[in-house]
């Protein structure tokens, strides 16, 4: 049954999985820290942790998928997303609004007097914006995807996303879509999952982060072509 993916289980390589705990803030917050570091003109503002923790809080809005990946040493990588028909319980209750205008607040709430804290807020909002209009209506989403760079090579993201399609295609899941952008992420990953592109728009949340014009990417997954790809692959 799906469930079983969701409990404690572990690998050939020492790596576990189980679901995210409150008390891995902190260590998610780093390694989301360390995968999309600031520009240059925004390092001396400190902006590198501005709202980050609130991103992973809003990124657990509505996600009943929060798979963690371990070592012996602690978390090392993790998967939030959003599976309709799967029976996991929702991390963080979901805003109204939606995920980047709550962090907006978050960030404002907590940074309202910092200079070009404005500009930021508007950077959300567009974002978000981009997305209504590009994201197709999925019954199955990705929503932050992260692997420490020192454990990346190991085969973990792919463990993780698997875990992910597989539980997908075993309740029932028909499309799976996941935003991502050209600066930060390693958007061919997912094309080697099969994953097609749909949408691209100027992302206004990376660009401003790192100081760079970056593109925002919108990518689905057709679980049943993708399923059927398969069987005619391994038949019986």
């Amino acid at each position: 049954m799906p469930e079983r993916a969701m409990v404690n289980s572990a690998d050939r390589q020492g790596i576990s999985f189980r679901r995210y705990a409150p008390e891995d803030l902190k260590t998610c917050t780093k390694l989301a820290e360390e995968a999309w570091p600031p520009g240059p003109d925004l390092a001396n503002k400190n902006a590198g942790t501005w709202g980050m923790e609130g991103y992973i809080e809003s990124s657990l809005m509505d996600a009943n998928w929060t798979d963690v990946a371990c070592d012996s040493q602690g978390v090392v990588g993790f998967l939030f997303g959003r599976i309709d028909k799967y029976s996991g319980e929702v991390a963080v209750p979901g805003s109204l609004f939606g995920e980047l205008p709550t962090l907006a607040r978050h960030i404002v709430g907590k940074y309202r007097k910092t200079p070009g804290i404005l500009a930021l807020f508007w950077t959300l909002l567009l974002t978000e914006l981009k997305l209504k209009i590009n994201m197709p209506r999925s019954d199955a989403e990705i929503g932050l995807f992260i692997v420490d760079s020192k454990h990346r090579g190991k085969g973990i993201g792919g463990m993780l996303i698997d875990r992910f399609l597989h539980t997908a295609m075993d309740v029932g899941s028909t499309l799976v879509t996941v935003y991502t952008d050209d600066k930060t992420s390693n958007w061919q990953f997912y094309e080697k999952y099969g994953f097609r592109r749909v949408g691209t728009f100027h992302d206004n949340v990376t660009s401003y982060f790192c100081n760079v014009d970056s593109t925002g990417m919108v990518y689905v997954l057709d679980l049943k072509k993708a399923q059927a790809t398969a069987g005619s692959e391994n038949p019986k």
